[in-house]
């Protein structure tokens, strides 16, 4: 069975479902493929997911635009935080940062991932124009005037672009024989939700020590925020293999004068961490976004963010191009599109590494570097702000 579409994501995670709804209000026929979109269809409300996503401003207005921030309200399972405390154990090295100091009602969103996904789906079942296919992509092929998606239940999906927004691992990329940098960050991520015997205030946490880095993400019960531990990899497979009390134990000795006991309320998963960037974003009649584009180090909490972007983006170029009457699916047309978020993804990429190099061992060179730059980055306001502003995209 052959079926035309204007565009085919590949890809129903959280930039793929935020796109599809994005181009949906612009008149265009979606095609939105996933083997496992309907893990969406579901919300435990007394389930605390175990992974959650730091929203700057521009992905909060994104949410707005496309039509569910109201809906994540209503959820009350949007938790804002209007602080941020970033420190290092056994060090002098610190930077903390309030909203109200600079004027704002807060510094970003923690939400779960599946609460996200979880309304982003919702509207894209409302959407007449947006048909999704819980099926896999097992074939594509590329003509100068349309591409081509052979599914796995054999229906063929005819586009004039197809939007790559299948993860890390993208099978689009790999398809297209895109390669990709990759640098190994040496770091494994340790997630799971636990509950601390501190409220944690609406403040977002961050520890440096010389094994890794500790992150407490508020979510929306007072006691309860994401953990995302991020260390070497035999200790990542020691902090994941310990019983619970010793994992809390190790946690408390870490953080304990900060966020007091803690208690495991969800499993802990593992992931390996690894910048990527793929060498191009583009190709004749095909773009990829989100993870399948680039990844970063979590650190900072904006991988999600600049996927967001990238959709938000491209959205907006396609709208334009349609305006122009220009074909949205041919390179030239998307050659902006891949420098600006090439632009910003380089920026992201580089801060990253730049600030796991640095905390990475206890050198006293490189202690004192950590103490001296942190502390005049946390005496001097304007700086400050204006890192703030960056963070928040704003």
């Amino acid at each position: 069975m052959n079926k035309n579409f204007d565009i085919a994501i590949v890809g129903g995670g959280l930039v793929g479902l935020a796109t599809a709804c994005a181009l949906s209000q612009h008149g265009l026929n979606i095609a939105l493929v996933d083997a496992n979109i309907h893990q969406h269809q579901q919300l435990f409300h007394n389930e605390i997911g175990i992974r959650a996503s730091a929203i700057n401003n521009a992905s909060q207005r994104y949410f707005a635009q496309i039509g569910i921030w109201d809906d994540l309200l209503a959820s009350k399972r949007v938790q804002d935080f209007s602080e941020i405390g970033v420190w290092e154990k056994n060090g002098q090295a610190h930077l903390a940062a309030h909203a109200k100091d600079y004027g704002y009602a807060n510094l970003g969103y923690i939400i779960e991932n599946d609460v996200i996904s979880h309304y982003l789906y919702q509207y894209a079942l409302s959407r007449t124009n947006i048909t999704i296919y819980p099926d896999q992509a097992i074939n594509s092929e590329f003509s100068q005037d349309y591409a081509c998606l052979t599914l796995s239940n054999e229906t063929v999906l005819y586009a004039k672009l197809v939007i790559g927004a299948d993860g890390a691992h993208s099978w689009i990329r790999k398809q297209e024989n895109i390669s990709v940098f990759e640098r190994n960050y040496i770091h494994h991520a340790v997630i799971t939700t636990v509950e601390t015997s501190y409220p944690h205030q609406s403040c977002a946490r961050q520890i440096f020590y010389p094994n890794g880095i500790v992150a407490f993400l508020p979510l929306w019960q007072q006691n309860k925020s994401c953990l995302v531990w991020s260390t070497k990899p035999d200790n990542a497979a020691m902090l994941s293999s310990m019983s619970e009390s010793d994992f809390c134990n190790e946690l408390f000795h870490l953080t304990g004068d900060k966020v007091g006991q803690c208690q495991l309320i969800n499993p802990r998963m593992v992931f390996p961490l690894k910048a990527r960037l793929a060498r191009q974003f583009i190709k004749h009649r095909l773009v990829l976004i989100g993870d399948a584009a680039h990844t970063i180090h979590p650190l900072a909490g904006q991988g999600v963010n600049l996927g967001f972007q990238d959709s938000a983006l491209l959205v907006t170029t396609i709208k334009k191009l349609i305006d122009q009457q220009k074909d949205f699916g041919l390179v030239d047309n998307l050659k902006l599109f891949q420098f600006m978020r090439r632009k910003d993804t380089l920026v992201m990429l580089t801060a990253m590494r730049t600030i796991q190099d640095m905390f990475n061992g206890d050198s006293l060179v490189k202690k004192l570097i950590r103490t001296v730059g942190m502390n005049t980055i946390d005496h001097c306001s304007p700086i400050k702000k204006q890192l703030i502003k960056y963070a928040m995209h704003i």
